[in-house]
């Protein structure tokens, strides 16, 4: 397999006739243009610096060079949310996605009211069977307590959302992802679970799977909105899923998916479905293919996966929160799901903390 540059055939034609990359990540000096194509690439994001060329250790030891672009967490196409109904009444249009079994379901009423009979659990019963209102955790608190999964014993059956106006801070994330792929010599068969997964050509996070296990532990649901994200009060709004929202780019003929983004290790993410609906084909186990006119790159996985990619073929940057931060991911813990990663915050989705309150409110509308 060759793992090339990274390469943008028609949208970026300055970086045509680089070098393939090397098993120890160096590469061609990279110019002003080079630069500039990295920043059509992100046109459509909020970015509140660069993209930029910083020194960078990758998850492998590598030292090499990485772009570094920090953008605000929020989608600039599309509306964020809704993601818990009201009540057992509320149409799909009032809520959000969740999925099981590799589908999607939209979370209205209904879904929540035979939420015992989906998951064949008596435990089940996140509404009040005399009002019909859905138990949720929403507006500030909803804000502070997602993505905290350690106290499902005192929310049992609540939904939990956040809306970004409803955080102390906006939320920005800097991505230091490698201009030059590098293979991972550990092998492609492993995946950080803390491990972002890559960066959205509108600058939202594509982050690795949800802890389902966690939330659905705790009978809580944090929902995907329409668009398969939700907000964390760290990362700020983010997907776990590819549901066609965010903007794409053609850059191939023949019909072929469309870019989507970049991933943590620098190959490029496109759209599962090609231009005539089919999926893409002769993947390998980390969801990616070299085709005619493209080098080696990701198809995302189909909506209701609740992942985006399986694994890297390559050593990966940092996501991080602090943008002056030196990247150094080989130094991150493996650590289990529920932990923090690559200089990110917990994984999200979770059940409340302990010492919150309920609101009964109806959901804010999306900003």
């Amino acid at each position: 397999m060759g793992v090339s540059r990274f390469n943008q055939i028609a949208l970026l034609p300055a970086l045509l006739g680089l070098s393939a990359c090397s098993q120890s990540g160096e590469s061609a000096d990279f110019s002003d243009a080079d630069i500039a194509a990295y920043a059509q690439m992100f046109e459509t994001a909020e970015v509140l610096d660069g993209p930029k060329l910083v020194p960078c250790t990758l998850s492998g030891g590598t030292e090499t060079q990485c772009i570094s672009i920090t953008t605000v967490a929020a989608p600039t196409q599309h509306a964020q949310g809704p993601w818990c109904p009201l009540t057992i009444n509320s149409g799909a249009d009032e809520g959000g996605t969740w999925v099981k079994d590799g589908k999607i379901y939209s979370v209205d009423g209904k879904f929540i009211e035979n939420l015992a009979e989906f998951y064949e659990d008596p435990q089940w019963q996140m509404f009040d069977p005399e009002t019909g209102r859905v138990n949720a955790v929403r507006d500030e608190l909803g804000c502070e307590v997602a993505g905290e999964p350690d106290s499902a014993e005192d929310y049992m059956n609540h939904c939990v959302e956040c809306y970004q106006k409803f955080m102390a801070e906006q939320a920005s994330q800097t991505f230091i992802i490698p201009i030059n792929p590098v293979l991972d010599a550990a092998g492609s068969d492993r995946m950080n679970p803390n491990t972002s997964i890559g960066l959205a050509l509108n600058g939202v996070k594509f982050d690795a799977p949800a802890p389902l296990h966690l939330i659905l532990g705790g009978h809580t649901l944090g929902p995907f909105d329409a668009c398969g994200g939700h907000v964390n009060p760290l990362v700020g709004y983010h997907y776990h899923e590819v549901m066609g929202c965010e903007p794409a780019q053609s850059i191939a003929a023949n019909g072929h998916a469309q870019l989507i983004g970049l991933a943590m290790d620098g190959h490029q993410i496109f759209s599962n479905a090609a231009a005539d609906g089919s999926n893409a084909a002769d993947l390998d186990q980390c969801g990616g293919h070299e085709t005619g006119d493209l080098d080696y790159h990701y198809h995302a996985a189909q909506a209701g996966s609740n992942q985006i990619l399986s694994c890297f073929v390559g050593e990966v940057g940092c996501s991080q929160d602090d943008p002056d931060a030196i990247c150094d991911a080989s130094a991150v813990t493996r650590g289990p799901p529920g932990g923090g990663g690559q200089g990110g915050p917990p994984r999200d989705g979770g059940p409340p903390r302990d010492g919150g309150q309920t609101s009964d409110g109806p959901p804010p509308g999306s900003e």
